[in-house]
């Protein structure tokens, strides 16, 4: 009798301890199930800004289908669960309201408007969902370093320090003139900030002409920046800000060479740009298109993409973008084991990590005090002749600029 409820103890202690065991791996009010994560993605997927940042999220969707393709993460899937702020701060308010209760997430990535970043920073400082993997990078959510927020994506102050010192370099400039063009916002604000700090170090100086997002007409500005006369310009903003600059420009047989921001390099923009206009055009990067080199990472988004029928999209930089701001979601998540809470998550990330992307990207290492992302970065174009995108050198090469 003593040996029978000994047993019965042994078995009723075995089966709390299981119950516990089992609760302790399952969090739905973190969106955590025994056989899914839920994790949010919260992008411009019908506005101003939706050509590129709805590429970002088939990229980041697609890498979490070869990983659910492979058995998820230590046994659970991915659930995407994306929100279509339509570059509208407002929407970006009410999709992290429902991030944090309504439809609960681990964590999510993207929010690709600055405005949108800066108005909820506080809120999302203050709060306990983490944002891994911005693809803007404001100072409002990054500056100081907060254990909720971590950026995914290139870094302003990156490109406009290789993109100046490249240009300074190759077109041996004393005392560079900098035009930089920017759409009325806030990251379009910082990155005129970050390259007139850049140009100032080299001797230089720089001034500023702004266009509406939805500008369809910018000859006024163009011919503002012919009077500037400066040796190279930089651009910020979408795609037609780019198109707009570099072939009004070569309408009036200027050939003022230009770098933008990572997220235009698009094929589509070289397209529309053409040899004339396209010839002058560059791309201050961190990652590297799909199909442009040889590394493992670049194989396998470029294969996935084929056997997903995108392989047009596979060349656009924002694809890649949100391939490797996958890889960045599930290196943390792999980290947690098997019992993932959002506590759980901030905590393993507060004293730093590195995310080795294969080579799409130099490594991404992030610290205590900098959540910055990708630090090194390089210069590409399109090659109109040979009908492919072009490297200016290595990450290595570029080093030397980023301080």
């Amino acid at each position: 009798m003593n040996l029978t409820l000994k047993c019965q103890s042994v078995l009723v202690a075995l089966s709390s301890a299981l119950a516990v065991s089992v609760l302790a791996q399952e969090s739905p009010t973190d969106g955590v199930y025994k056989d899914r994560i839920d994790w949010g993605m919260l992008m411009d997927m019908s506005g101003p800004a939706s050509e590129a940042q709805s590429t970002y999220v088939k990229g980041f969707q697609d890498f979490m289908r070869m990983t659910n393709d492979a058995g998820g993460v230590n046994g659970r899937k991915i659930n995407v669960l994306a929100e279509d702020n339509r570059f509208n701060a407002a929407n970006d308010k009410i999709a992290y309201e429902k991030f944090v209760a309504q439809t609960p997430v681990l964590g999510f990535s993207g929010m690709g408007s600055s405005g949108g970043q800066t108005a909820l920073a506080p809120t999302i400082r203050a709060g306990k969902v983490p944002v891994l993997g911005t693809y803007t990078p404001t100072k409002a959510l990054l500056e100081p370093a907060s254990p909720l927020t971590y950026h995914g994506m290139c870094s302003y102050k990156a490109m406009a320090q290789s993109g100046v010192g490249y240009f300074v370099d190759t077109l041996k400039l004393k005392a560079p003139k900098v035009v930089t063009v920017a759409i009325e916002s806030a990251g379009g604000k910082e990155f005129h900030d970050y390259v007139a700090d850049a140009v100032s170090k080299a001797g230089g100086t720089t001034a500023s002409v702004n266009m509406k997002i939805n500008a369809v007409d910018v000859t006024p500005q163009v011919l503002e920046i012919m009077n500037l006369k400066p040796d190279f310009i930089s651009i910020y903003g979408v795609n037609n800000t780019a198109i707009l600059t570099m072939k009004g420009l070569a309408q009036y047989g200027m050939k003022i060479p230009g770098f933008a921001i990572t997220y235009l390099t698009q094929p589509q923009i070289y397209a529309a740009m053409g040899p004339q206009a396209g010839a002058n055009f560059y791309v201050s990067t961190c990652v590297s298109p799909g199909g442009s080199d040889n590394s493992p990472g670049n194989r396998e988004l470029s294969a996935f993409a084929e056997k997903m029928g995108r392989g047009a999209l596979k060349e656009d930089i924002n694809y890649a973008a949100g391939w490797i701001t996958g890889q960045l979601v599930v290196n943390r998540i792999a980290a947690l084991g098997k019992d993932v809470t959002r506590a759980r998550l901030v905590e393993s990330m507060a004293n730093g990590f590195t995310v080795d992307t294969k080579g799409l990207t130099a490594p991404m290492v992030y610290t205590k005090d900098d959540h910055g992302g990708p630090k090194v970065h390089k210069l590409i174009s399109f090659d109109y002749a040979a009908g492919k995108v072009k490297h200016h050198g290595e990450f290595r090469d570029y080093e030397k600029y980023v301080k």
